[in-house]
């Protein structure tokens, strides 16, 4: 067990942070747009060389899964819709459908839904599951536990997990680590956004999977603890759940460690942040203040706090309570300084923002966050200079790759370098020449030229040659491209026209 499984294992929590910043980008600004403009982006609705934005099923659960893990519940529901609609043949959509109204705490809808499930998939594996997951959200444990046992056929591996943790809850801590031990003897599958008519029940779907073994190792940490007593093993598997999105069960269990240890500060932070998953921010308040008040130094409670904080509406509070979690060597340091990130965005801090750039971004930064940074930079700093400074470090630290050269490419283009970008842009066409970045990136440069039946090429190619991937980032590139190419196209074919508001000139 290392010492980062020990801590406070809240790394999978922390993504709130990078896909929050999202609204800084133009990654996040096409994502959105995707989810009601699927047409072609032009002046004229009726031209007919324009593209249309695109996304397939499978990229919709992805994602759909994606918004939903960083709190982003009505959009995602709005793809999953826009899925269903596309491929009503797959039960992919209505289960993701289900763990969105499971996690926002709507019964109603929830209820709703699996009568729907079984109307159209009757023999469909994940109807039981949602409903003792149901059961579960209503607190109606006792009751989840009967059904469990009653349900007819073998338990799929979801339900025996929950068998599992209901096991745990009363205290029956051996049956609940068998049936843990039986579910991670079983292979992992390795899609689990394929759709599929139905569930394999000889192998478990990659996030059950993290399930278990999270929970398997909050008892193997107890069991390093010489001196652990029984809320501290209620608090470590409250812990788990929570970063798990499994919010009733956490706070039951954070419950239970709090009853019988009323100062074990664990059990009301894990109590706190359940209570704010379930959206009961003023009960999430007053945990955490607590457990503030118990341990005034402790940078864990520091950050759960400035995360409530900041879901109340308190934000000069909430950058208060992230700056002191820093104070404190937090382990999770460059996450909440992301975070703040997001904060002094929103509050139009933008220099702020841009020094807490120039300590986070690395060679090991996600790309996202390149993007995002120059796009800071460049479009509302107006200082692309400190876009080339960014994109230079990144060079300097990758020379041979095409990202970097993209991203160094980009700068040179809106800092008027038109020579050395077409040369870095050429290179990274080189090494990848399959890369649609780099024909849109190739499109920005012969359009800040004025050479635009060149520029116009090059978004098309971008365009063809990103529209069969279905990753992300990729689904996100080619949109950029099909409007960038539409509004070209618009300004060519209209001259006259009045020239719609541009967007940021910047390179997804």
């Amino acid at each position: 067990m290392t010492k980062t499984k020990k801590v406070f294992l809240w790394a999978s929590i922390l993504g709130v942070v990078l896909f929050a910043l999202g609204a800084l980008g133009w990654v996040f600004h096409d994502q959105l747009l995707s989810f009601w403009n699927q047409t072609v982006f032009s002046h004229s609705k009726n031209s007919p060389k324009g593209v249309p934005r695109r996304i397939s099923t499978t990229g919709r659960l992805r994602e759909a899964k994606s918004l939903m893990g960083n709190g982003y519940f009505s959009l995602a529901t709005v793809e999953l819709q826009n899925a269903i609609r596309e491929n009503p043949e797959s039960p992919e959509p209505y289960r993701a459908l289900g763990e969105v109204y499971l996690r926002t705490q709507d019964m109603t809808k929830l209820q709703n839904l699996i009568k729907e499930l079984g109307k159209i998939f009757p023999g469909d594996p994940e109807i039981p599951v949602l409903k003792g997951r149901k059961l579960i959200a209503e607190q109606n444990f006792q009751e989840a536990s009967t059904f469990f046992r009653q349900t007819k056929g073998p338990l799929s591996p979801s339900l025996h997990f929950y068998q599992a943790v209901l096991a745990a809850l009363q205290n029956n801590h051996a049956g609940a680590q068998q049936i843990l031990s039986d579910i991670a003897s079983l292979p992992v599958k390795k899609d689990t956004l394929t759709p599929a008519a139905s569930e394999d029940t000889a192998s478990v779907p990659p996030e059950l999977a993290e399930k278990v073994q999270g929970m398997l190792d909050a008892y193997e940490t107890f069991q390093d603890l010489s001196e652990g007593q029984n809320p501290h093993l209620f608090a470590l598997l409250g812990k788990v759940l929570a970063e798990k999105n499994e919010a009733t069960l956490a706070q039951k269990f954070a419950e239970v460690a709090i009853k019988e240890d009323v100062s074990y500060i664990d059990a009301w932070i894990v109590r706190g942040y359940a209570n704010m998953q379930m959206g009961k921010i003023d009960a999430a308040l007053e945990d955490l203040r607590h457990a503030y008040d118990l341990d005034p130094l402790r940078p864990q409670t520091h950050y759960f706090l400035a995360l409530a904080l900041d879901k109340a509406g308190k934000t000069d509070e909430a950058i208060l309570f992230f700056e002191k979690s820093l104070e404190h060597n937090f382990e999770f340091s460059d996450e909440v300084r992301w975070k703040l990130v997001d904060l002094f965005s929103r509050g139009g801090k933008y220099d702020r923002v841009v020094e807490l750039y120039r300590e986070l971004l690395n060679s090991e930064s996600e790309p996202t966050e390149y993007v995002r940074a120059m796009h800071t930079a460049i479009d509302i700093l107006k200082q692309p200079e400190v876009a080339l400074e960014f994109a230079d470090r990144l060079i300097k630290e990758k020379p041979d790759d095409a990202f970097s050269l993209n991203m160094h490419g980009w700068a040179l283009v809106v800092n008027k370098k038109f020579i050395q970008a077409e040369k870095d842009l050429k290179e990274a066409l080189d090494l990848e020449p399959e890369n649609p970045r780099t024909f849109l990136n190739l499109g920005l440069l012969a359009e800040e030229q004025a050479e635009f039946e060149k520029a116009k090429e090059f978004y098309k190619k971008s365009y063809e040659m990103g529209k069969t991937r279905t990753d992300e980032l990729s689904v996100s590139l080619t949109n950029a491209a099909a409007e960038r190419y539409n509004s070209l196209m618009s300004k060519i074919e209209h001259p006259e026209e009045p020239a719609a508001e541009e967007n940021p000139k910047n390179s997804p």
